[in-house]
Formats: structure tokens, sequence, C-alpha cells
């Protein structure tokens, strides 16, 4: 009843614009539909099947452009009769069993007062769909010509400093890293798809995966939130698509499906493949099944006794596929697996398929066309799992209006990209590989010492964000994309790295100027680094130890002039004073040799002097050797030299080779030094 109303539909002002055409272009064959819409409901008017003549098709690859094309032409003639329609537009998928599945892992450091956000959590997990796209094609150098689109990614693990941690966002740290399980699609598979179609001058208004196409048949948008496993067993493979979070997450394929059982039932019971796939779809109906093997011999066989004796081979089939499904999962079992496709059939593959997930039997079931929400269809024909996949197609045609495959320019090239979800600019760019560091803003390095035991950060300075425009207009990196869309990229400018000097540091430290023996001298304050006494114009670097010495009282001064105080008597404006005296700008200061050492030799018991660079000057006419230091400079003399006669009133004269000299002026071996009053 259902089918005539649907014929006398088909017969009735049939228009192509209010249809869709869709394939399903199959290792075995190829099923071909065509859907009308009415409200919500989605109604098939007509549909044809046909078988490969020969094998053309090899792992959803088309081999055989030819033979494909043949089959095809008989599903659009068999329609265009039935319909009374010609079929110019096409719906089709790219075959799940072609795809590629690499596994990769990323590690990055950060800087650890920087909060991972969600930028800088996707930055690396395309940093691992580069390193998985790049093993790709290491593994298929020999065939330079062929490109692969990445199609999806899920992430098994996140890493914290070394650890595992189920999110990165909101954290902070000093490395973090990824493992991913990304997908990819060879781009031959779609080129051949389209020669087919170009030689029966069909044009694709829609492109898909079939994964894709059966998962929008049979798991709703309201089911995706949940982890889900859909499992599409052909012919020649089984496709796998896993949704969590309302979007499909990741891809796989297992190259074992139905002809494996075929080819079990074929050696087991010495029979032809064709007979064999008869016993395989007899198994189905469970009941005694009659057939000629190759000797011509009639035999009868009981169901029970045929799975018993696939029990190796359905072992195998599941424990390949379940391991598939946990691996693209993160290595646990989703929450329900839902079956499609004729290899799924036989009878307890789903059971097995549960026990080996942990799963109650109820929770992996088939789904035929009867699961399909709001779908109008004649269940006499094609009603079982076989034929969910081109229902799929179709719904993807109808829900995207368009391609899952969509061209865009970037910065002057284009370049073709799958799109099975909303594709931002930034998801665009890690797809075509681009560097992603040239996006990622980074201000510049900030700078960490210590200053007299304080903690010190000078920050980096501000970076310049990476400029988007799409089509001429301002875009950001999360700005979603279309068909045709043309972007221009400007690439980050990095905030320059923090620096700093030592005089930047000296403002609560100022110079003195004071009177040494009636003549003005200005003291700066001394800088350390490290523990090495260094310029005011020396730079800082990351992690130093500074320290900074103002000459503020008379032990500080007498350690910078090379002057022992206990050698030295100190007067300070006139007054005698002690070690601890603290000294202000314009102060008057007086050394003056004490009692406490005889001259050019060393006070009794004073520490023995440790060699060092041996120079000769040449002092009020006598030449003084030095030996006790590895530089000198002019205040140095005053241990080898008696003044004592000569103290009392006037003032201090200094020449160093005839010019007037100061306490701290450095002095060489062959100087000639005179000291007077």
């Amino acid at each position: 009843m259902l089918g005539g109303e649907l014929q006398g539909l088909a017969r009735t002002g049939l228009k192509e614009e209010n249809t869709i055409f869709a394939l399903d272009i199959g290792t075995r064959s190829v099923i071909g539909i065509v859907v009308g819409v009415e409200g919500t409901r989605l109604k098939i008017l007509a549909q044809s099947v046909t078988e490969h003549e020969s094998r053309a098709v090899f792992d959803g690859q088309i081999h055989d452009i030819f033979k494909v094309t043949q089959a095809v032409k008989k599903v659009k003639t068999d329609l265009e009769q039935k319909l009374g329609l010609k079929l110019d537009k096409v719906a089709i998928a790219a075959a799940g069993r072609s795809l590629k599945t690499r596994f990769a892992h990323v590690e990055q450091e950060i800087g650890e007062d920087i909060e991972i956000d969600n930028m800088i959590c996707r930055g690396l997990e395309i940093d691992a769909v580069k390193e998985a796209h790049l093993k790709l094609r290491e593994e298929t150098c020999d065939s330079q010509e062929e490109e692969f689109f990445c199609v999806g990614y899920s992430v098994v693990n996140y890493y914290l400093n070394n650890f595992t941690i189920t999110n990165l966002i909101n954290h902070f740290g000093k490395k973090i890293g990824v493992d991913v399980l990304a997908t990819f699609l060879p781009n031959s598979v779609v080129n051949s798809l389209y020669a087919v179609l170009g030689r029966l001058n069909l044009e694709p208004v829609s492109l898909t995966l079939e994964p894709i196409a059966a998962s929008s048949a049979i798991i709703p948008e309201t089911y995706r939130l949940l982890n889900i496993a859909l499992l599409d067993i052909g012919a020649g493979t089984s496709d796998i698509a896993i949704t969590r979070d309302g979007s499909i997450v990741a891809y796989g394929m297992v190259p074992m499906a139905g002809d494996e059982v075929t080819e079990a039932i074929s050696q087991g019971y010495l029979v032809d493949f064709n007979t064999a796939e008869f016993i395989k779809r007899e198994i189905w109906k469970g009941q005694d099944i009659t057939f000629q093997d190759i000797m011509g011999i009639e035999t009868t066989i009981s169901c029970a006794g045929a799975l018993e004796m696939l029990g190796s081979i359905l072992e195998s089939l599941t424990d390949r596929i379940t391991d598939e499904v946990l691996k693209l999962n993160g290595n646990k079992s989703p929450k329900s697996v839902f079956c499609v496709g004729g290899g799924g059939q036989v009878p307890t593959f789903t059971e097995r398929i549960a026990a080996k997930l942990g799963l109650s039997p109820e929770r992996v079931g088939l789904r035929g066309r009867k699961f399909i929400p709001d779908l109008l269809a004649d269940e006499s024909e094609i009603s079982g799992p076989e034929g969910v996949t081109v229902v799929g197609i179709a719904k993807v045609a109808l829900e995207n209006a368009g391609h899952n495959f969509i061209t865009i320019n970037i910065n002057n090239k284009d370049y073709r990209l799958f799109h099975s979800r909303e594709l931002t600019v930034f998801d665009a760019l890690g797809l075509i590989e681009y560097n992603l560091g040239d996006l990622v803003a980074k201000n510049g390095k900030d700078l960490r010492f210590l200053l007299n035991g304080e903690r010190k950060v000078i920050f980096g300075g501000l970076c310049k964000p990476a400029e988007v425009y799409i089509n001429d207009d301002p875009a950001t990196l999360k700005t979603a994309l279309c068909e045709g869309n043309r972007i221009i990229i400007e690439r980050t400018v990095r905030g320059e790295d923090a620096r700093a000097f030592l005089r930047d540091f000296t403002g609560d430290y100022p110079s003195i100027t004071l009177y040494i023996d009636g003549r003005p001298e200005v003291f700066e304050a001394q800088c350390f680094i490290n523990g090495r006494k260094v310029s005011l114009d020396q730079e800082i670097t990351d992690g130093d130890r500074v320290e900074i010495r103002a000459l503020n009282n008379i032990s500080a001064l007498a350690e910078f002039s090379g002057i022992d105080l206990p050698f030295h008597d100190v007067f300070v404006n006139g007054q005698k004073v002690l070690g601890d005296q603290r000294l202000n700008g314009g102060d008057r200061v007086e050394f003056r040799r004490n009692n406490a050492s005889f001259p050019g030799a060393p006070f009794p018991g004073a520490p023995s002097r440790t060699a060092g660079n041996r120079i000769q000057v040449n002092v009020n006419k006598k030449n003084i050797v030095l030996d006790d230091k590895s530089s000198y400079i002019f205040v140095d003399i005053f241990n080898h030299i008696d003044l004592s006669g000569a103290v009392s009133g006037g003032k201090i004269k200094l020449l160093l080779n005839g010019r007037e000299a100061k306490y701290t002026d450095p002095i060489n071996d062959g100087d000639v030094i005179e000291v007077g009053w």
C-alpha cells in the first residue's frame, strides 16, 4: 500500500528541485534513492540497488572508474524510469573505510604565570594533529602526489607538568602536553568520486563522509551529547564514528567485515563465494540451510551449526572492532553502540560486541530504517541496516544544503577543507598546517632577579595581536567560515623582552661628594652581580643576584678605596671617628697612618698575603714592589711608604706620572708616583 502511495506522489507534479537524489557507492553494491520532504517528514519516492559486476572498489577506493560509472548509470536510469524525472544533481559520501588514523604526542613549555586558556589548549591540539599528519606523510612518501584531509581528531590525554589531567583550561604550569588520535581522508577518494559523476554529467550538491551520513540518520542531534559508537559493518571494512559533547569527535576503520565471514563459510563448507553469501544471509533467518558444495553434493546445515563454525572469525572480527572503538574513545567504553550495514546482521555479532565492551546486550543493537526519525518508506525494500547510510546521505544534503567540503582562500591561496561542523578561522589554519605560532599573541619575556635579597620582576612588552580579515572585513580567529571566504592573516608581533641595567635601580642609592684629604671626589654606589663587582652600565639577566651598596659610612668608603682601617686613623670634619660613622655629602675625610705598623711591612698578626700580580712603581724616587693583589689603585702605595713625619698641616699632593691623581686611580708597572704636602 505504501509503495503505491509513494509511486503516486512521484507521478504527480514531481520536480527535481523538490527532491534529493542520493547515492551510496559501496564495495559490493551501489544504492540510490530519491527523497522528497513534506513538513518535517522525509519520503523515499524511489530506490534502486545494483551490485558491481566485478570487483571495482577496494576498501572504499574506486579502482575501476569505468565499471563504477556503469553501476551508477544503471541505478540512475532505473530511478529516472520509476519517477519519470531526469536526475542531474546528486548527494554522495566519501567512504569512511578509506580513513587513516594516526596517534601523536606533543609537549610545549609555557610561562608559569600564564593561565591556560582555550586558545593555548586548541593550539596544542592542532600541533599534535600536524605531528600526526607528518607521520602519515612519512609513511606514504612513495606516493608524494597523495594529499590527506584531516577530518577529525579526539584527545586521548592531556598532560600538565608530566602528569595526566582531564582538562588543562584555567590551570598554570611549566609544561603542557597532549595525546591525540587524528583521522585523515585521502584526496584521491574525493577525486575518484567526482570522476564518476563527471562521466554521467551529475553535479554533486553535497559531499560528506559515510560514517557522518549513517550517524545523521540513526543518531539524532539530541543524542550526540551522549558518548555513542556507530559501527557501519559493510562487505570489505567496518567504519566507526564516535559521538560526544554534541558532535562526532573521531572516526576509524577496521579492514575486516562481512566478506571475512563469507570467506570463512566458503572455506568451511567448500562452496564458492556467491553460495557462501547465500548461506550467510540465510543464517540471519535462523532456519536450516540447504546448498550444494563445489563437488555438487547437496548438504543441509543448521543455523546453530553454522554459527559454531563461524565462532573463531566472529571472535576475531569483534576483537578488532572493539579494540578500535576503545582506541578512538580514549581507552574507555562508549555508553551505547549502534550497528548498521549488512555485515553486522550475523547472529551473536552484537552480543559479542557488548561483552567485549563491558556493556549489557541491550546497549548494543542493529539499527534499520525503522529507527530513522520521521522517515516514510516502503519497508519491503532495503529496509534493514544496509539501507541506512544512503538515507543519511540524503539527510545531510537537506540539513546542510551544501558541501561538507568547502573551498576558501587564505592569503591568496585556495584550500579545500572538510566541514562537518562549524569551521572557524583558527580551525582552518590548523588544518592547512599554518604556523600557529604566528597567531598566538605572546608578550615579551619577563625579567626576574633578586635586588638586595628582594624579588623583582620587570614585565615584558605587550604584543600586537594577529589581525584577521574575511572578505576585507575585520574578523577574529573564532569567526565561522563558509564557502568562498577570502581570508587575510597578518601575523602577531611579539612583545619585546624585558631589559634592565644596574643604573635603573640606583635612585635609592645616590652618589655622594666627599672631600678626601681636601680634594672633592664623587663616589657612586657599589654594584655586584652574583658576587662580582660590576659597573653601573652592566645589564641584568634573568635569575641574577644583584647587590647595590651605598657609600654611606667610613667602612664602605675604606673598602671601596682599598684602605685598611686598622692601620689608619680617620677624621671627618676634623673629628676622629670609627668605621661605622655615617657620611653626608660635603664631609671632609682624612685617612692618616697610625703607629700600628712599620713602613713597608705587614702589621704583626695580620694574615699573610697571597701572591698576586707583581708590579714595580717608583714612589718619591724609591722603587716599591707590589705583589699581593691582582690589580692596584693609587691608595695601595700607602701600605708601603711612611708619611708619619710629615702628617701635620698642609694639603696632600698626589701625582701619577706627573699629573694630579685620585686615591682610586689605577696604577700599573713602571708608573712614577709622587706624594707630598
